[in-house]
């Protein structure tokens, strides 16, 4: 698929520059996948790998099921819960090295640090969330499909195989997170505006390749058809007007953007979106960026019309910004690509700090940040709960939140742990009523701690000890152990 760029020979990082950069990446790349503990959603999707279904509450099945595999295949460890990520980012920089050379033949390496060297896909492509899956099969299916675009735009038929595949691919991201159906929106939006292309909207086969991509995101389908649609009124109902009543979100535009362009990486941006030099008419560096627009255009406008009445988190609309880094590669502004790896260098350093020593923000005070602190200390607390149960072997084991049930499930290899949580979750599927009257080794944390509401699920409750986890002699989080006894059915949530 190589054909003649429109952009090549535009200004570039030297290579040995771009090579040290990606170096580097990689190196901390390797020491957040082998030494840093799960964080509490990565054990709460690899929980989901232990209870194999056709899909979940929060998201689409594919990552679980892969995790499902690996553990299969190598059991738990660290290495095991990131195996997928680690494979996936490397497909995933392989289909960005193959974008940028279509732009420029010289961008190759730029466009890979450029990708890898903004803070947010350092974060995605690393941890064992759905994203890194999303990613790969958004970035492969946009690849797919523009050439199939461009072919036809040359006023070729295009290659039945690559709209197909394009299918296939975002049908497959799909299957990791629902907004991959974004990148569909974004690519019929580019068709229905380009003159030369728009005549694809009567042709049968896009028509077949959306309803390849729903045959393969159908598991979701059906599982959500046999209960009502859980997963999509957890989305679009509860999350959103989770009290009956949409409120309006003054600040959500705020909170939602300004992360998003810090993390990002700001250098990157201005560089895609002001290039140095326009791509050459007809080219595919035009109709690439044409699709990077359009998608940058569809997702953030949702995302930002969202955030209107509710909590957008930055991270979702990574799918907006996954095409502007080929771009950026090929946009002839150097200085700016260099200032974009500097940042993205020292952002990479002082994540991976955060993620394998100690949670940085557990030295400033006045900063909680209990996502970050309850990453740590579940070891020490599985030892304390497999001492307890040494005195109530009967007991079973649970928490007051689905993420730290999960991290002491992953601490402990054990895939029966209960959640009795404010909060719904994937627990919620899992809830046996017939556990009804048995007794409950229940971890708490300061965030979920033991309340009238909490006790209210037993007939007594008792605290057995407590445990508190240190890095480095600093403080950063403390766990209770309490026995609850006469487990009753799941209360009402306040």
């Amino acid at each position: 698929m190589n054909g003649p760029a429109g952009g090549a020979g535009r200004a570039a990082p030297s290579t040995r520059l771009v090579l040290a950069a990606l170096v580097a990446l990689a190196a901390l790349r390797a020491c957040h996948w082998l030494l840093a503990p799960p964080n509490s959603d990565e054990a709460y999707y690899w929980l989901w790998g232990r209870h194999l279904a056709l899909s979940y509450l929060d998201h689409p099945p594919l990552h679980a099921w892969l995790q499902g595999a690996v553990h299969a295949l190598l059991g738990t460890s660290r290495f095991s819960l990131r195996l997928m990520p680690a494979l996936t980012s490397l497909a995933s920089g392989w289909v960005v090295w193959r974008l940028a050379r279509r732009i420029d033949p010289g961008a190759g390496p730029a466009a890979l640090l450029a990708f890898f060297a903004a803070p947010l896909l350092l974060m995605l492509t690393g941890f064992a969330w759905q994203d890194h899956l999303l990613i790969l099969g958004w970035l492969l299916g946009a690849w797919l499909a523009l050439e199939f675009l461009q072919e036809v735009a040359e006023g070729g038929r295009g290659r039945t195989a690559l709209l197909l595949g394009a299918g296939v691919a975002i049908g497959l991201a799909g299957l990791a997170k629902y907004s991959a159906a974004l990148l569909g929106v974004a690519l019929l939006l580019l068709v229905a505006l380009d003159r030369r292309l728009r005549h694809l909207l009567r042709d049968p086969r896009l028509w077949l390749t959306v309803a390849l991509a729903l045959l393969v995101v159908s598991p979701v389908l059906w599982w959500n058809a046999a209960r009502g649609g859980a997963s999509f009124r957890f989305h679009l109902v509860e999350r959103i007007a989770g009290g009956g009543m949409v409120r309006p979100n003054p600040l959500g535009p705020v909170r939602f953007l300004l992360p998003l362009l810090l993390s990002a990486g700001p250098f990157a941006l201005a560089a895609a979106l002001c290039p140095g030099a326009r791509p050459a008419a007809g080219s595919f560096a035009a109709l690439h960026r044409r699709l990077a627009l359009a998608a940058l255009l569809v997702s953030t406008g949702f995302f930002l019309a969202i955030s209107t009445v509710t909590t957008a988190i930055y991270y979702w609309n990574v799918v907006g910004l996954l095409l502007l880094y080929p771009v950026a590669a090929a946009s002839g502004r150097p200085r700016w690509l260099t200032a974009h790896a500097t940042y993205g260098l020292v952002a990479a350093l002082l994540m991976t700090a955060h993620a394998t020593l100690l949670p940085l923000t557990a030295l400033l005070p006045g900063i909680q940040d209990d996502d970050s602190r309850m990453t740590w200390g579940f070891g020490e607390l599985a030892a304390a709960v497999e001492a307890a149960q040494g005195a109530h072997p009967r007991a079973l084991v649970g928490a007051s939140d689905y993420r730290s049930a999960s991290s002491l499930a992953f601490a402990l290899d054990r895939a029966d742990l209960l959640a009795i949580a404010q909060r719904r979750s994937q627990f919620d599927e899992w809830a046996d009523p017939a556990l009804a009257g048995r007794d409950l080794l229940l971890a708490v944390e300061d965030r979920q701690p033991m309340t009238p509401w909490l006790a209210g699920h037993f007939s007594a409750v008792r605290l057995l000890t407590e445990v508190e986890a240190s890095r480095f002699g600093v403080p950063v989080k403390r766990y209770q152990l309490w026995l609850g006894t006469g487990l009753r059915p799941p209360a009402t949530r306040p």
